[in-house]
């Protein structure tokens, strides 16, 4: 999702339903104002002296429920049709045909440990720019819902806090992590990351207040801002710290990612339901939960079957050093095709994705908010 709407030249339409994905209130909940409180209230205890460590095995269900169906629903709709295959080649054909060349090298070295190591780097790189960008895209999604139009200043404002944070995203991905292949000298790279990280965290707290002044500067010109539109903006700035302070505090991020994202392809999956044919309300809900536990399980055993699999038969091939190193670099690839394919399929200038994902909240024959 990017592009946060502007305020030239736009009609804004008359809707027919509560504008929202869901509901105001569990679009609100679900894509900030969960984390918001939960991360809130534990790192207030740990700044305060608690003791807190998660340890993400504990939590493997919620991995299935929540995060793996978050990586399938976005491969259901790049392939869910010849037509979306073709408007998207680079991200349903070629970005794949790279990976999987790049896990047969992996496969055919004697040595895949070096490749695998730039593999796991890129894709916490990318992280950065994926996380921050949802969380954008979820703000020009709520301010789109609800006609609120922001200028190119406003814009600016609004941005500066998610890439910032990109860049602490980045550094995060690099704490304690030497390029591989020992390509800088350790000790130019620790001075130049401890000056970076000091500069970058005195413009998160100026992007901070610029994003607010931002959204100040909209609301005094009349626009009615909703509050869900704020919260995934105002979100990233907890997550951070949370990764950060908290021990195993990372992977309550990603469920948090995760849960922001689910509703949307979802509403898609329903709209296009429901464009079908006329839906009851009582069968939009079943087609919604029939999708749901088909991702849960293409999630399951897609992502998951190999680490189970050796976890349930102990001894044999997924249990060598080489099958862990070739599983991660799996791993890799399926997370860089994810974030590549988010970034191409959820563009809100793209009339076609508008009209999949906001359709339910417009009349059938009205022509879709540029």
């Amino acid at each position: 999702m990017s592009g946060l709407p502007d305020d030239r030249g736009d009609e804004r339409q008359t809707r027919s339903v509560a504008p929202a994905v869901t509901t105001p209130f569990w679009d609100g909940l679900l894509t900030g104002g969960l984390s918001l409180v939960g991360m809130g209230a534990v790192l207030v205890f740990v700044l305060l002296g608690g003791k807190i460590a998660f340890v993400e095995a504990d939590w493997f269900a919620l991995t299935i429920l929540v995060n793996s169906p978050h990586f399938m629903a976005s491969y259901r709709l790049l392939y869910a049709s010849t037509s979306e295959v073709r408007a998207n080649p680079w991200s349903a054909l070629y970005i794949p045909a790279v990976l999987l060349a790049i896990l047969a090298w992996c496969l055919l070295a004697t040595a895949p440990g070096v490749i695998v190591q730039w593999l796991v780097l890129l894709s916490s790189i990318y992280l950065a720019w994926h996380y921050t960008g949802q969380a954008t895209g979820m703000v020009a999604s709520f301010s789109h819902l609800c006609g609120v139009r922001y200028s190119t200043r406003e814009q600016f404002l609004i941005r500066s806090g998610p890439r910032s944070l990109l860049v602490l995203h980045v550094l995060f991905a690099l704490s304690g992590r030497l390029p591989p292949g020992g390509t800088i000298d350790p000790r130019v790279y620790v001075q130049a990351y401890t000056v970076v990280f000091i500069a970058t965290c005195v413009v998160i707290v100026v992007s901070a207040v610029a994003g607010g002044w931002g959204f100040a500067s909209a609301r005094r010109r009349g626009e009615k801002i909703p509050v869900r539109a704020i919260l995934p903006w105002a979100s990233l700035y907890l997550w951070y710290p949370f990764w950060y302070l908290v021990p195993g505090g990372f992977f309550w991020v990603q469920l948090s990612h995760a849960l922001q994202y689910l509703a949307f392809p979802l509403r898609v999956e329903v709209n296009r339901y429901s464009e079908k044919a006329e839906r009851m309300p009582r069968q939009r809900k079943l087609w919604t939960a029939l999708v749901y536990g088909g991702l849960v399980l293409a999630g399951a055993v897609i992502l998951h079957g190999p680490p189970l699999a050796a976890h349930a038969f102990g001894e044999g091939w997924y249990s060598t050093p080489r099958a862990r190193v070739l599983l991660l670099a799996l791993t890799s690839c399926v997370a860089i095709h994810h974030y590549f394919v988010d970034g191409a399929i959820w563009k809100l200038r793209n009339p076609r994705v508008r009209r999949s994902l906001f359709s339910h909240v417009r009349p059938r024959d009205a022509a879709p908010v540029a």
